[in-house]
């Protein structure tokens, strides 16, 4: 399985796990990624990966068992699993209005979903609903400043006055170079479609091919306006993956949200309505997917055509599907 997709899929189950073997919930991102980062290959490798994982993640936390410790640690388990059951089934006795089933949609007093955010614009978004807000680096391979986690994660349930961390991205080394460029376009276009940000760059004249529908030609200062997009439903496209949130598990409680990635303009063709061969040619193309929460179904795919300018050209989208 690929590790990044892996990581996307995991991560807010993981730092959970992590938090029930007694890692303080500032520390758990750091030793999820450091587990993460040793397992790479092994992950690649495993069709499900998540048994190797947890293993690991309980031996960086408790140590390497030993045959006596690995006994314990199962009766371990087992003891705490039914003092749960037992805390469970004492809850169920006591509330006498008990909360909605979870769903795919994020309550008022849920943890909102930070996909898309910066630090900044996550620190005033989380505010306006009461809460107390940290921003602390993270080494990861995004975007400076975007958020990459929070503590507690997207979903948790919160009282005003809580405090919440917010992990913002710290390029981590090199090897996060390879498509930085790339990402930080992006995360511009989504910025703009979601009223975070400026418009990127266009070039005088914008070719925009939505889907199935006619091809649209945009002056470079109607691109810049994002009116001018309702027609094409281009920028309605990026707004409606952004906001996807999943949830993976009920109990605990843990949801997914989306993820971009940058892939080669040449991946992916022939599959989920896109052309083959491409319309890139020779042309400076930046392809990105944004995978929905629940990583099924297409992702929607927008191919980004620059001049020598690096302004933007044209753009092509291809929209999520099921």
């Amino acid at each position: 399985m690929d590790p990044r997709e892996y990581r996307d899929a995991r991560w807010h189950s993981l730092l959970r796990t992590a938090e029930e073997l007694g890692v303080d919930p500032e520390a758990a991102p750091g030793l999820v990624e450091q587990v993460l980062a040793r397992q790479q290959r092994r992950i690649r490798r495993a069709e499900d990966p998540d048994p190797l994982v947890h293993a690991a993640l309980a031996d960086a936390v408790l140590g390497p068992p030993s045959p006596a410790s690995r006994e314990h640690r199962r009766r371990w388990l087992a003891v705490a699993g039914l003092a749960t059951a037992l805390v469970a089934v004492g809850i169920v006795f006591a509330v006498t209005r008990p909360e909605p089933p979870p769903t795919d949609h994020l309550r008022a007093d849920q943890i909102p979903s930070l996909f898309g955010y910066d630090g900044e614009a996550a620190r005033s978004l989380l505010e306006k609903r009461g809460l107390e807000v940290s921003l602390r680096p993270f080494r990861s391979c995004e975007v400076r400043d975007r958020v990459v986690a929070s503590a507690p994660p997207a979903g948790a349930s919160y009282d005003k006055g809580d405090r919440v961390v917010v992990y913002t991205a710290l390029p981590a080394d090199v090897s996060c170079l390879t498509d930085y460029g790339e990402r930080e376009v992006a995360w511009q276009l989504l910025d703009f479609a979601n009223g975070h940000g400026a418009a990127p760059t266009f070039a005088p004249r914008v070719w925009v091919y939505p889907g199935d529908a006619p091809r649209e030609v945009l002056s470079g200062a109607a691109a810049a306006d994002p009116a001018s997009w309702r027609r094409s439903g281009v920028l309605e496209a990026l707004r409606d993956a952004s906001t996807d949130v999943a949830l993976v598990e009920k109990h605990p409680l843990t949801y997914a949200v989306p993820a971009v990635r940058v892939v080669p303009v040449t991946e992916g063709l022939g599959r989920c309505g896109v052309p083959d061969p491409s319309m890139a040619g020779s042309a400076d193309v930046i392809t990105f997917l944004v995978r929905s929460a629940d990583r099924t179904g297409c992702p929607l795919r927008l191919e980004v055509y620059r001049d020598d300018d690096r302004r933007i050209e044209s753009l092509a989208l291809y929209p999520a599907s099921s």
